[in-house]
């Protein structure tokens, strides 16, 4: 099973997928994602997942990526497979971490898609490492935590802590998946309960405390594209267009049968606007 030390964490990885005129889950050089030289399509992608999720989230899309593209799919520290560390941690941390998963891969550049938590971690990610981010995706986001949403994320994090996953996951579950994916909610259920109480609540804490300043936006040099699903409940599209004007350049768009996931929901078709972003 494929684990690296990372800022002095354990993270689990999946690495698939290919290049184009190699093998699937052969690649060209001497060191994994070398990419002096590559066209757009040569550089590996990295998906970074929503709160509650893991890499798990992203079975769906990653097939899709992975028959022209190398994949690398992360769990965030407190999530998934990862160690789940009990110190406090800021959001800056998911994106230290993942720059310091690639490093040790040997990855010079990446294209980067996040849904949720993990497309704020793809902004911070972008900002903190602008040579490492080639073009940057983000999914279901928002570019402001503060008040109610802090509010609620902290509120969350604390019954959680106090009892469990299963007192929150209807409501939760309920908001992120519109009744038209009912089936998708369902298939999503075990795998949201099965989070680590304590780490979720970290990693909800973490996104509580988070506050996105100009700078950080300013910080973005990478070609951006913010994706909202139209029945997005949590973070509708009118939050991803406010989002898309803090990035200069960035375009905006909108999935029209799209809830809260559309990595879980419209797979195909979330695939289908990341592949020809990155490929332009």
């Amino acid at each position: 099973m494929p684990y690296a030390e990372a800022n002095r964490i354990s993270l689990y990885y999946e690495d698939t997928g290919s290049f184009p005129g190699s093998f699937p889950g052969s690649f060209p050089g001497s060191s994994p994602g070398s990419s002096f030289g590559a066209s757009p399509g040569e550089h590996p992608v990295l998906l970074l997942h929503e709160l509650g999720g893991s890499s798990e989230s992203w079975r769906p899309v990653i097939p899709i990526l992975a028959a022209r593209r190398r994949v690398i799919a992360m769990d965030d520290r407190c999530a998934g497979r990862s160690e789940k560390p009990v110190e406090p941690f800021a959001l800056e941390a998911l994106a230290d971490d993942a720059a310091a998963l690639l490093s040790g891969l040997g990855v010079r550049q990446v294209d980067v898609a996040g849904a949720a938590l993990g497309a704020l971690a793809g902004v911070l990610l972008a900002g903190r490492y602008p040579a490492l981010v080639r073009r940057l995706v983000l999914c279901a986001v928002a570019d402001d935590m503060s008040g109610r949403t802090a509010s609620y994320l902290t509120e969350r994090a604390s019954r959680v802590r106090a009892a469990g996953m299963r007192p929150v996951a209807d409501a939760s579950l309920a908001n992120a998946f519109p009744e038209a994916f009912t089936a998708e909610r369902e298939q999503y259920r075990p795998l949201y309960l099965g989070n680590d109480p304590a780490g979720y609540a970290a990693l909800s804490l973490a996104l509580a405390r988070t506050r996105l300043g100009p700078e950080v936006w300013r910080a973005v040099r990478a070609p951006a594209l913010v994706l909202s699903g139209a029945h997005d409940f949590i973070w509708p599209p009118e939050a991803g267009r406010q989002t898309a004007a803090r990035i200069a350049g960035a375009r905006f768009e909108i999935l029209a049968d799209a809830g809260h996931f559309p990595h879980l929901q419209t797979p195909a078709a979330l695939a289908a606007r990341v592949e020809r972003f990155f490929l332009a």
